[in-house]
C-alpha cells in the first residue's frame, strides 16, 4: 500500500529469505566464510546456529548462490519426519528413483544414496544437503544423519552436512548419545541480534535495495526500534512495514516514534509494553524495590494499629502486578505511548490508531443513515444557522464583529482562571459553560461530515456515498486522518471533524474557526462557542481534516523528483517569492530544495525538503484564495 507514496519498487521489510536484501553485516560475512570453510574442507557437518528471527535461512540462500558451479545441493525444510521418510526426500532433492510403495527400507535408500553419490564424485562433482529447523530432528534421524557422512572414499567424504537451527540444536548435539556427530563439526557459527549501529545500516540497506536512498527513519525511532525488536532482524521488518504503513495513513513524509510504537502495539498487543531492553531493566528492579517498601509500610502500619488499640490485626494482602501498574512508575515503563504524548505534545507529533485507521477507514455509520430521511440532503440547510455552515461567521471577540447568531451558545461571563486542570496558564474559561449532549453519536458523526463538506461547498449524501475519503477524492479533495494537539490544528488551518469525550459523552463535531480565545463548532446541527481552554483539555490529539490537492501534485515531492508535480512547486514558491522564478526545468533540484526548507521551517514542519500533504496545505494557505481556514492567515 505505501511503495508508491515513499518511491520505492518494492516491498523492503519482507520476512521472505530473499537473497538480494542479506545485509553483509561483520558477523554475517563471518557466518559465510564459516560456511564456505566448512563446505570445502571435505569435513562431515556444518552447523548454524541462531535465534528464531536473526537470517539463518536467508545465509543459507546466500549460500546457495555462493555454492561452487560443480556442487550438487539437496535442501530439507521440513525434518520433521521419519528415518524412511527423511531418506526418501533426500533422494527427491537429489533426482534419485526409488521403489514405490511405503514398504522401502532405510538400507535401500542408503544404497541407491551411496550409487549416486559415488557415480557424481567420478564426475568431478560434489554433493551438499542443507537441513533447516534441524532443532526438530530426534536422536534417531540425527544418527541416521550422522551414519550418511560414512559415505566417503579414501580422500574425502562424498556427502557435505550444513546444519541450520535454533539454539536448542545446541543443547541437542551436547547430549553424550550424539558425541560422535558434534565430534565430525568442522565448522559452527551462532547468529546473535543486530547492535544499533548495524540495525541502523540494515534498515537503510533494505530501502536502498527496495529503490529508496532517502532517510525515512529518523535516529530517535532507530533508537526505539532497536529497543521494542532487541535486534532481531525479522521483527525489524515486521515492525518497520507496520510503521511505514502508519506513516502512509497519516501522510508523513518519515516514521515517527509515536507512529513506531503505535505499530509495536498491533503487532505484539499488550506485550509490546514489555518489549524493554536489557537498559531498562533497571526500572523492573526500582519498581520491585519500591513494592517492597510499600509491602513492608503496609506490615507496619497493620501492626501498629494493632497494637494501638489492641484490635484484631486488620486483613491485607500484598498488591499484584496488576495493581502496582497503576503506579506511575508502572505506567512509564509499560505505557510507553502516553509518555511520548507527553513528551511530544508541544510538536503535534502524537499520533492516532494508525492500524485501526487501515482495518476500518473514514466510513459514516451505516445505522444512522436511514434517520437521514427526515434531513433535507441536497442542500446544508440542515444546518441550523444555515449559511454559516459554507462562510462561518467570525468569531466572536474580534474587533468590529457583531455575537453569534441566536441558535449559538456562547460563553458566558469569561475571566481568566488559574491552571488547576492542566490548562495553559492564561487562556479563559467560560463559567457556566456545558457541553450539548448527542442523543445519537452516530447521527451526530454523520452530520459532523455533511458539515466538513459543506464548508468545502460540497453536498455530502452519506446515503449514497458512506466512504468519506474516497468521496472526497472524487471532489479533488485529499482526505488526511493525523494526530497532533491543537496548535497542530490551527498550524493546518483547515475545518476539521473530532471526536471529543465530554462530561455528556462522546461528541461528534466539526471545528469551524478558531483562534486562541474561542473555537466555533457544528455539534448535531447547531453552532456552538467553546473556549479554547475547555476544547482543549477535551482535545483527543486526533482529527480529520479536508485539503485541496492541485491537480499537478503527487504525493510525497522528494529531492531529485521530476515532472509537472516539481513545476508545480516551483510555481507556489515563486508566488511567495514575488513571482521570481526559482527553478528552470522539471527537476526538484539543490536551489528548489533550499527554499523548500526555508519555507518549512518558517512553518514549523519537520525541516526535511519533502514536500508531503502537510507542505502541501500550508503552501496552499498562501496561494490560494478559494479556502475555507479556520482563521485568516497572516503574512509570512
Amino acid at each position: 500500500m505505501y511503495n508508491s507514496y515513499f518511491g520505492l519498487n518494492e516491498s523492503p521489510f519482507s520476512i521472505a529469505p530473499n537473497p538480494r536484501y542479506l545485509f553483509l553485516s561483520e558477523q554475517y560475512q563471518e557466518a559465510l566464510a564459516h560456511l564456505l570453510y566448512g563446505i570445502g574442507s571435505n569435513g562431515g557437518f556444518v552447523l548454524l546456529t541462531g535465534e528464531v528471527g536473526t537470517g539463518k535461512t536467508t545465509v543459507c540462500r546466500r549460500l546457495l548462490e555462493q555454492m561452487p558451479v560443480n556442487t550438487d545441493v539437496a535442501m530439507i525444510l521440513n525434518p520433521k519426519a521419519s528415518v524412511e521418510e527423511l531418506l526418501a526426500a533426500l533422494c527427491d532433492e537429489l533426482g534419485i528413483a526409488y521403489p514405490p510403495g511405503d514398504n522401502v527400507r532405510s538400507k535401500t535408500y542408503i544404497d541407491l544414496i551411496n550409487r549416486h553419490l559415488l557415480d557424481t564424485h567420478a564426475k568431478g562433482r560434489s554433493t551438499v544437503l542443507i537441513i533447516d529447523e534441524a532443532q526438530n530432528l530426534g536422536i534417531a534421524l540425527l544418527e541416521q544423519i550422522r551414519l550418511l557422512t560414512n559415505l566417503e572414499t579414501n580422500e574425502c567424504k562424498l556427502l557435505q552436512i550444513v546444519l541450520v537451527g535454533q539454539p536448542e540444536l545446541l543443547e541437542l548435539l551436547s547430549r553424550p548419545e550424539l558425541r560422535q556427530l558434534s565430534q565430525r563439526i568442522t565448522a559452527r557459527f551462532h547468529l546473535g541480534a543486530l547492535s544499533l549501529k548495524d540495525m541502523e545500516a540494515y534498515v537503510a540497506h533494505r530501502l536502498a535495495v527496495a529503490g529508496l536512498d532517502r532517510p525515512i527513519f529518523p535516529a530517535s525511532t532507530l533508537k526505539r526500534l532497536h529497543r521494542l525488536s532487541g535486534g532481531i532482524p525479522r521483527v525489524v521488518n515486521i515492525l518497520c512495514d507496520r510503521a511505514l504503513l502508519g506513516s502512509f495513513v497519516q501522510r508523513d513524509n518519515r516514521v515517527e516514534v509515536s507512529t513506531l510504537v503505535k505499530a509495536s502495539h498491533e503487532v505484539f498487543g499488550d506485550e509490546a509494553a514489555l518489549q524493554l531492553s536489557p537498559r531498562d531493566s533497571w526500572r523492573w528492579l526500582l519498581a520491585l524495590a519500591v513494592a517492597s517498601v510499600l509491602a513492608a509500610w503496609l506490615v507496619g502500619f497493620a501492626v501498629a494499629a494493632w497494637v494501638a488499640d489492641g484490635s484484631k490485626m486488620p486483613d491485607f494482602s500484598l498488591p499484584s502486578l496488576d495493581q502496582l501498574s497503576s503506579f506511575s512508575l508502572f505506567e512509564s515503563v509499560q505505557d510507553e505511548s502516553a509518555t511520548l504524548s507527553a513528551a511530544d505534545s508541544a510538536g503535534g507529533s502524537v499520533v492516532p490508531d494508525v492500524m485501526a485507521a487501515v482495518a476500518a477507514p473514514v466510513t459514516v455509520p451505516v445505522a444512522a443513515l436511514t434517520e437521514l430521511s427526515s434531513l433535507n440532503v441536497s442542500s446544508r440547510a440542515d444546518q441550523s444557522s444555515g449559511a454559516q455552515a459554507d462562510d462561518p461567521a467570525p468569531l466572536p471577540n474580534a474587533p468590529g464583529q457583531q455575537p453569534a447568531p441566536v441558535q449559538t451558545q456562547t460563553p458566558a461571563k469569561v475571566e481568566a482562571l488559574p491552571s488547576v486542570t492542566g490548562d495553559v496558564p492564561g487562556r479563559v474559561l467560560a463559567q457556566g459553560f456545558s457541553w450539548p449532549v448527542q442523543p445519537d453519536a452516530d447521527l451526530g458523526l454523520v452530520q459532523a461530515y455533511r458539515a466538513l463538506f459543506a464548508a468545502w461547498k460540497v453536498d455530502y449524501d452519506p446515503r449514497q456515498n458512506p466512504v468519506v475519503c474516497r468521496f472526497a477524492e472524487a471532489q479533488g479533495l485529499g482526505c488526511l486522518v493525523t494526530g497532533g494537539n491543537l496548535i497542530s490544528l490551527q498550524q493546518l488551518n483547515r475545518p476539521a471533524v473530532v471526536s471529543l469525550k465530554t462530561d455528556a459523552g462522546v461528541v461528534h463535531a466539526t471545528v469551524l474557526a478558531l483562534n486562541d480565545d474561542v473555537a466555533r463548532l457544528i455539534v448535531s446541527g447547531t453552532m456552538v462557542d467553546v473556549p479554547y481552554a475547555e476544547l482543549e483539555q477535551r482535545w483527543p490529539n486526533s482529527y480529520t481534516i479536508l485539503w485541496r490537492v492541485p491537480a499537478e501534485y503527487r504525493v510525497p515531492i522528494w529531492p531529485g523528483a521530476r515532472g509537472s508535480s516539481v513545476e508545480w512547486l516551483s510555481q507556489q514558491l515563486s508566488r511567495l517569492n514575488g513571482g521570481v522564478q526559482l527553478v528552470a526545468g522539471e527537476r526538484y533540484d539543490e536551489k528548489l530544495v533550499e527554499q523548500v526548507r526555508l519555507f518549512q521551517m518558517r512553518q514549523g514542519l519537520n525541516v526535511d525538503a519533502v514536500v508531503g500533504p502537510k507542505t502541501a496545505i500550508h503552501l496552499n494557505t498562501y496561494t490560494r484564495n478559494d479556502l475555507p481556514l479556520l482563521e485568516p492567515r497572516q503574512e509570512r
